[in-house]
């Protein structure tokens, strides 16, 4: 009996030896401050947020936080990025109990370099449907909902990614530290 009980405390102390411990890892967020154009109330919006591992350790984002209840993310927990790999935040914004002027944070809680958590931000106006006149975004909206093409042309050129980001920068090789955080700015 004492033989059994010795070889049961062995083998647990054996077990919980093996553990591993994650090691940091470095980061690149592509345009973490966006500014979207006016969005329709109602309407669902997609958002991803590009991010490079740039170091030798695999990156672990456990917990994604977000500001409001109408934003989703869309990745399984944990996302995983492996070392030099690309890999992206998907979220869904979805308007319908907003209106005017919006303002979100996306907080990401993992295992990186100098901080807990990395900060992604997106902000847009929440335009209310009208019921007699039409603005600019619903008339936009009924002429190409027929002309897929033509929506894919414009959302997939270069220069109209759908957004804007803040154009100040001293910088030449347009990157930004932030808590250790490299961010890379037009």
């Amino acid at each position: 009996m004492k033989k059994l009980l010795i070889l049961l405390v062995g083998l647990l102390l054996i077990l919980v030896s093996c553990v591993k411990q994650l090691k940091p890892a470095t980061v690149i967020v592509i345009d973490p401050i966006r500014h979207y154009y006016p969005i329709i109330q109602g309407e669902k919006m997609s958002i991803s947020y590009e991010l490079e591992n740039t170091s030798d350790n695999p990156l672990f984002i456990q917990e994604i936080q977000t500001s409001c209840g109408c934003i989703i993310p869309r990745a399984e927990l944990p996302l995983v990025i492996l070392p030099h790999r690309i890999g992206f935040v998907n979220l869904e914004y979805n308007t319908i109990k907003n209106n005017g002027f919006v303002n979100h944070y996306v907080y990401c809680y993992g295992n990186f370099q100098d901080t807990v958590a990395i900060m992604l931000q997106f902000d847009t106006n929440v335009v209310p449907s009208s019921d007699y006149t039409r603005d600019y975004e619903q008339l936009w909206t009924e002429q190409t909902k027929d002309l897929p093409a033509l929506r894919d042309v414009i959302n997939s050129s270069i220069s109209q990614k759908g957004y804007y980001t803040e154009t100040e920068n001293n910088n030449q090789d347009n990157t930004v530290t932030n808590n250790g955080i490299e961010y890379i700015v037009p």
